[in-house]
């Protein structure tokens, strides 16, 4: 699996010139950028699959309060769904593993990794490739469209003090 595509406001300090990245190719205006109709602020039912006061239902609460701009209740409701059932076998699994250990004996006596572990590890890698459907990852939001990351400006302070070590520079110079 190749490198992960970079964050559409990485893209944008690291780029060719404003408005292109490196390759030269060209980014998306800020102006362009939308909003899907979201859940409108509602957290819908957690659904009954979810253990309760589990994994689950926290990510699904999580979920709808912080992605509601971009997450719609009739067409990812049944992905957001199998996330927080991912997210309930994750803690299961995972405390599984504290219970029985990281080694376990193997078939002739012998001290082996617990399997658990590579069972967990393939879990992650599902759960993020969720993630990255539903645009929970910065590159995904960047790709979606949906939210960039962008830089504070700084006080006003800042700003004068930067005015004048322009004005100084340009006496100087």
């Amino acid at each position: 699996m190749g490198r992960p595509p970079k964050p559409m406001e990485q893209k944008r300090r690291t780029g060719r010139a404003p408005g292109k990245d490196s390759a030269g190719r060209d980014l998306p205006h800020l102006g362009n950028v939308r909003s899907l109709p979201g859940a409108g602020g509602q957290v819908p039912p957690v659904p009954p699959s979810l253990v309760e006061d589990g994994a689950g239902a926290a990510r699904w609460e999580r979920l709808w309060r912080e992605a509601a701009e971009w997450l719609a209740v009739g067409t990812d409701w049944h992905l957001l769904v199998r996330l927080c059932e991912a997210e309930d076998l994750r803690q299961g699994m995972r405390e599984a593993l504290a219970e029985s250990g990281f080694f376990v004996a193997g078939s002739m006596g012998q001290q082996r990794p617990n399997p658990l572990i590579d069972k967990l590890r393939l879990h992650d890698a599902e759960i993020l490739r969720m993630e990255r459907e539903c645009g929970l990852t910065p590159a995904a939001r960047g790709s979606l469209g949906v939210g960039e990351v962008q830089e504070k400006t700084g006080s006003g302070l800042d700003q004068i003090l930067r005015d004048a070590a322009n004005r100084g520079a340009r006496r100087s110079g």
